[in-house]
């Protein structure tokens, strides 16, 4: 990276770019600031540039140099550039960018998004850039966008943090509990303690010292604070991620992807889901688009799925090899038929439109040819020409490579690019003053592609080469086509991109007769409503009609919808807009409406020329997933831009809907309508046994006036949306599916999940509880926004199901058990207060006090969770500490409301574990205190026998609380008990007394010499575990609940299938298959005879 500073370019690290310094860029090198292009080496004043880094699409995008620049490319220099530059303040929105050039003779020339380069992105296939540096360091929009890691609070980690707050309080309480005893008891005996203690001599008053007691206490039990639970909770979920990522059943061979966790800490707000809103294109469906139907001038032309057609003699023969679609033969007809001109130009013009109006690019391999300049002492720069074929865009060979995967975490996903990378022919053309047909020749060392940025452009510029209209060159200024056979050069006055709030897009282009004409493809609902007025009773108002009801048809099979349109427009009527629209994009305040308004009149006064409908499969198991989520008790959102009756065929196919479903619409033209329209649907509710067989669709512009604070319709339209079975939001705009996402959670209070795999997505992503991006066909701002990333939509199913429901089980588990052992430990201390006149003496070892959570405890919670996960080899047959097998959570789908519904830690449980550990504390201090009363024994051996009590109190409780036992479980219980034995025996066996500390010399040694010792050991364990074992023997027999009565179920009904094969007569070999339709490994067994 070269930087101008002295009048020539020097070499400086991204630290020292400023604002306003002109930078020099060659190929392949990144950006380091936000930088406005002024010059670039291709003569068509383009810059390619990567930004895999800052979005993770792989495909590459244009970059224009400010207009004016261009033509002075070969006289541009650096040294020479006096203009000054204006924008706006820095933000993250990194598509958006406004500002002005402003050149010495008053000149001002705006700035958009095209003319930006962002930093982190990679300059590509071209030699070499320069431009001004506008935004630096932290103002980059790359700087502004990393606001760190993503945190979320799950709502099982926000019961735990009141419970941590409740633990303080019971630790004050005990503390000042302990204070207030110890200025009673020395009130009591304050007088007289000289008679008894005559070698204190320096005693403080009462108050004074019960005050000192108070910190004390707080030292001693500080341990009811459980602050090893959050790092024993990190490391957890950091293992619960693992497990995710490398379930080998929620892996995608087709696209070599993984399910990747981007946010570790919610790994348990998975089984806990009640709302999940899903986007419908590529998420539910495929996102690759197959050219279906289209409808010109009104007639309908169908292209049913199948091999592609015979190549018709009327094509060149490049035609048919790169394309799916079957060329309609009705439809060759009329593109040829001479007896109809006026519908043949209509087919014509509708072909051109498919391959124009767009942003496709034709790309092949691209080798750089670097030719890079500099300036010294004045010199201009010289001019280096961009390695290029016919002007095409080339993608590096390592592009080529990176889309045969879409791993989140190897490699970014693939661009948007025409599925087959086929040697084409190359199309020779003859001069055409010679009047010599067209010729072919193969050429086999080129591989044509295209590349979109929407599969729906790729689809429709496919199905225009598969009638001889073949895209075969794209630049800012020019389009190539090659028109059955012939060269055709389109000059391009100006591109409109597509946008979320026009619904369309549109393409200014200069025909041969000086003419210009505005084609414009979108939304039939923006379209439509733009056209021409019509006579009545004129063919183009017939055709209209007719183009509505296909339309509708076309929605009604499920396919999605476009139309096409043109104007044109004399020159002079189109440089007077075009003079508007330059002001309207001057810098300054109301700029986006001024564009938008002068884009309004642009695309306006239109002729319609035809309609598309282009097919989204469903992808594989979206049904059975969709069921098994309503089966969990979930309540399913689809929220898209689709028509409703595109949308509603979609939710039948999905099972989002079922034939028996009454469907409630919410297409209101007003406020009021749509007030009294939630209001009759309330009132009309029915009995309790028809609420399941409802589901509400609502289309986008309702929407608008329910999503109003000041209608005061939220409340309304969610109580309707309760007792729907499915909701289905149509024409829904980004903002507007993050506005429901956030009244729903809001409202409602419940968790919610939203799942999508574009842009428009994002939002409502990071608006959830919840966000699952799915890496698709429409680059990775979903996956890049999410906490987890998918390949499929089918996952989500394991992925909540099964996965969500173990961690939430399990966490909550551990959580619980760290609060019993901790508090049963500090209620054993403050019991011997009362015996030692609360000086906040301890009958427990110092070692003891430190290693009890450190060392004797810690293992088995982590255990409780995951290292079964880690090494299942070493499992005992059938066993994994988890609440229900995968394949019976998967079987039984409504299973998930256990979790979902929080039963396993509930607003009581913190207060009946206290309850519990106040219970044990008691059993354990009590029984040994009657068992060595009137004895010799001394404090240490008192103590050492509560500790042995306590601790083998809490390791039978977890084997208590375990569901099925590993070898990890056994070595974790017994290797805690022995780790006890050994250090104890250890360190009391060498004497030590230093820093005062008290001689505890073979105190264990001696203890477990005496019987008092093992008979008090067994009591205390049997009495503190009772009403535990109870309580399971009761709630298994009595009311064991549905996920008791499936796995006790499961186990009663599970069998093994035996495949017996060929054998010796000594021997029988068999397989098995257990519960979860795993293949055990074959197993010899001899047979008895």
């Amino acid at each position: 990276m070269t930087l101008k500073s002295a009048e020539r370019y020097v070499r400086v690290k991204w630290r020292d770019v400023r604002v306003g310094d002109l930078v020099h860029l060659s190929n392949n090198e990144p950006v380091p600031a936000d930088m406005v292009l002024l010059h670039s080496s291709n003569p068509l004043g383009i810059c390619y540039l990567d930004t895999c880094n800052l979005d993770g699409e792989t495909n590459l995008k244009q970059r224009l140099v400010v207009p004016g620049f261009k033509e002075k490319h070969s006289e541009f220099s650096p040294i020479k550039f006096r203009s000054s530059v204006e924008v706006e303040r820095p933000s993250t929105k990194i598509y958006r960018f406004t500002g002005c050039i402003s050149h010495p003779n008053g000149a001002r020339v705006p700035l958009t998004s095209e003319n930006l380069l962002l930093r982190d992105c990679t300059i590509k296939n071209t030699d070499y850039v320069e431009g001004i540096v506008v935004y630096a360091g932290h103002e980059t929009k790359a700087m502004l966008n990393n606001g760190g890691p993503r945190y979320k609070c799950s709502s099982l980690e926000k019961k735990m943090n009141t419970d941590v707050i409740w633990c303080v309080l019971v630790l004050l309480f005990l503390c000042c509990a302990g204070a207030v005893g110890c200025k009673m008891w020395l009130d009591q005996y304050y007088v007289n303690m000289y008679k008894y203690t005559p070698f204190i001599t320096n005693v403080n008053k009462p108050a004074f010292e019960g005050l000192l007691i108070f910190w004390t206490y707080i030292i001693t039990m500080q341990v009811m604070i459980p602050v090893s639970l959050y790092v024993t909770i990190e490391m957890t979920k950091l293992l619960q991620v693992y497990h995710i990522h490398n379930d080998i059943q929620m892996y995608d061979p087709e696209t070599n992807t993984r399910t990747e966790c981007r946010a570790l800490n919610i790994t348990e707000e998975l089984g806990q889901v009640a709302y999940l809103f899903s986007d419908k294109t590529g998420t539910l469906t495929e996102n690759k688009m197959l050219f279906r139907r289209c409808a010109v001038n009104g007639v309908d032309y169908d292209h049913p799925p199948g091999p592609p057609a015979e190549p018709s003699p009327e094509l060149p023969p490049i035609v048919t090899p790169i394309t799916k679609v079957s060329p309609n033969r009705r439809m060759l007809q009329h593109l040829t038929d001479n007896n109809d001109a006026q519908h043949t130009q209509k087919v014509r013009e509708f072909l051109l439109i498919l391959a124009a109006c767009n942003t496709v690019v034709v790309s092949q391999p691209h080798i750089d040819t670097m030719q890079m300049s500099a300036s010294n002492s004045g010199e201009q720069i010289s001019t280096g020409k961009a390695s290029r074929s016919n002007g095409t865009l080339r993608s590096n060979d390592k592009y080529a490579r990176l889309t045969e995967s879409r791993s989140t975490t190897p490699s970014p996903p693939p661009s948007t690019g025409s599925p087959l990378r086929l040697r084409l022919p190359r199309l020779i053309l003859g001069s055409k003053d010679e009047g010599s047909p067209p010729s072919t020749s193969v050429d086999h060392s080129s591989i044509i592609r295209y590349e979109a940025e929407s599969p729906d452009e790729l689809a429709l510029a496919e199905a225009a080469l598969a009638y001889g209209y073949e895209l075969r060159n794209r630049s800012p200024d020019e389009v190539e086509l090659g028109i059955r056979g012939e060269l055709t050069k389109m000059k391009v006055l100006r591109v409109q991109q597509f946008d979320a709030t026009r619904k369309c897009m549109s393409v200014a282009m200069r025909t041969s007769n000086g003419q210009v004409v505005i084609y414009v493809k979108g939304a039939d609902t923006t379209v439509l409503g733009a056209l021409a007025p019509m006579r009545a009773g004129s063919a183009e108002l017939a055709a209209y009609d007719r183009t509505r009801t296909l339309l509708s048809e076309y929605s009604r099979a499920g396919l999605r919808t476009l139309v096409m349109a043109k104007r044109t427009m004399q020159p002079a009527l189109w440089e007077e807009w075009l003079a508007g629209h330059n002001r309207a994009m001057e810098f300054g305040e109301g700029r986006e409406k001024r564009i938008r308004e002068s884009l309004a009149r642009l695309e306006s006064a239109l002729t319609l020329v035809g309609a598309t409908g282009v097919e989204d499969r469903l992808q594989q198991d979206v049904p059975r997933t969709v069921r098994a989520l309503l089966d969990a008790g979930i309540v399913v959102w689809v929220l898209t831009g689709d028509k409703p009756e595109t949308a509603i065929n979609i939710a039948y196919s999905a099972a989002l809907f079922s034939q028996g479903d009454r469907l409630l619409h919410l297409m209101s033209r007003d406020k009021e309508h749509a007030e009294s329209t939630i209001k009759n649907y309330l009132e009309g509710s029915g009995t309790a046994a028809e609420l399941g067989t409802r589901a509400l669709v609502v289309d986008g512009r309702t929407l608008t006036y329910i999503l109003d604070r000041r209608s005061g319709l939220v409340a309304p339209f969610l109580s309707l949306a309760r007792r729907c079975s499915a909701v289905l939001c149509c024409r829904a705009t980004p903002l507007q599916k993050a506005y429901i996402v956030k009244a729903v959670k809001e409202e409602l209070g419940v968790t919610t999940l939203a799942i999508g795999d574009g842009a428009n997505d994002v939002s409502m992503i990071q608006t959830a509880d919840v966000g699952v991006g799915i890496s698709g066909q429409e680059g990775m701002q979903a996956v890049m926004a999410s906490d987890f990333a998918v390949s499929r939509f089918r996952f989500i199913e394991r992925l909540l199901l099964v996965h969500g429901h173990w961690c939430y089980d399990r966490l909550a588990r551990m959580i619980l058990y760290f609060f019993l052992k901790n508090a049963s430990f500090v209620f054993l201390v403050f019991w011997f207060q009362l015996y030692c006149g609360f000086s906040s003496m301890v009958m427990i070892d110092q070692v003891h006090l430190m290693t009890y959570n450190l060392m004797f405890t810690a293992l088995p919670p982590i255990v409780i969770v995951l290292f079964l996960q880690l090494i299942p080899a070493l499992s005992i047959p059938g066993a994994y500490d988890r609440v229900a097998p995968a394949a019976l959570l998967t079987e039984r789908p409504g299973l998930y409301s256990t979790s979902r519904r929080g039963l396993a830690y509930r607003p009581h449980s913190f207060w009946a574990v206290l309850a519990e550990s106040l219970y044990i504390s008691v059993v354990l201090f009590f029984t040994n205190t009657f068992a060595y009363w009137d004895t010799t024994v001394d404090l240490w051996a008192f103590g050492v026998c509560c500790m042995t009590c306590c601790l083998v109190v809490m390791l039978l409780y977890v084997a208590i609380e375990t569901r099925s036992w590993t070898v990890i479980h056994v070595l974790a219980l017994t290797g805690s008990l022995l780790s006890f034995f050994i250090l104890t025996l250890a360190y009391q066996s060498i004497g030590v007394s230093v820093l005062n500390l008290p001689l505890t010399y073979h105190v264990l040694h001696n203890a477990i010499t005496q019987p008092v010792y093992w008979l008090v050991l067994i009591l205390t364990t049997v009495a503190a575990l009772a009403p535990r074992m109870a309580y399971h023997g009761i709630r298994n027999s009595v009311h064991p609940g549905s996920l008791g009565r499936a796995v006790a179920a499961r186990r009663r009904n599970r069998s093994y299938a035996a495949h017996y094969r060929s054998a010796p007569p000594h021997a029988t070999l068999y397989r098995a298959r257990d519960e979860d339709g795993l293949q055990k490994p074959q197993t010899e067994v001899a047979a008895i005879t």
